[in-house]
């Protein structure tokens, strides 16, 4: 969570009942509470007690065995996956295939890696994404995110070359691990490279506040 608030510029996750709070302060994305496993009674509680639009809670489980717990007027994300590697000692060269660029940098020095893959006829973004150190443990994980490409530009190897100056960048910094939580369409390009799946993860949030 530590790792995910850093790529996000979030605050820092606060300790709750059963799991995590952050504060995003988004009018669609309010703040998450994030719990490891699916405890029926704290999450009925929980989910009975907000009522304001658009925060959302997100469980390590799967999405049947969340439903039941949940009011009728929630609305449920995507299903999402928790996957893990670990990262290679050390990484080989960045090479973008011909007609791109590759930019990576940790712009602040706070180990939040931030990268682009440009088209270099135009100069506008072809893919991006973000990975940041947790230094919550030493060596420090690498936490994956917002890795994206752009429609135009999809099934040409940029997301896995997005993937690997990522990678690269955060081995230097010392990272061994990496963490993300990868969508439905990302799950079988970081299968591809290695990664492992740990355990489904479902959101869930109200539109709007109950009626009495």
């Amino acid at each position: 969570m530590y790792g995910w608030a850093r790529c996000r510029g979030t605050a820092t996750p606060v300790a709750v009942p059963g799991g995590f709070h952050i504060d995003i302060g988004l009018p669609e994305h309010a703040g998450r509470y994030v719990l490891p496993a699916a405890d029926p009674g704290l999450l009925r509680g929980l989910a009975a007690s907000i009522t304001v639009p658009n925060l959302w809670i997100k469980v390590c489980a799967p999405r049947e065995e969340i439903a039941p717990l949940l009011p009728p007027a929630w609305e449920f994300a995507e299903p999402q996956f928790l996957m893990s590697a670990a990262l290679p000692v050390s990484a080989g060269p960045v090479v973008p295939p011909p007609g791109y660029l590759v930019e990576t940098a940790d712009k602040d020095g706070t180990g939040v890696i931030d990268c682009r893959v440009l088209d270099a006829a135009t100069g506008e973004p072809a893919a991006w994404g973000r990975a940041a150190l947790t230094h919550a443990s030493a060596p420090p994980s690498a936490v994956y995110d917002k890795i994206n490409t752009a429609p135009a530009h999809r099934r040409r190897g940029l997301g896995s070359l997005l993937m690997h100056a990522l990678t690269a960048y955060a081995v230097r910094l010392g990272a061994t691990h990496g963490i993300l939580v990868a969508s439905p369409a990302g799950r079988s390009l970081y299968r591809s490279l290695g990664w492992q799946y740990h355990a489904p993860l479902t959101a869930a949030r109200i539109l709007s506040p109950p009626k009495p």
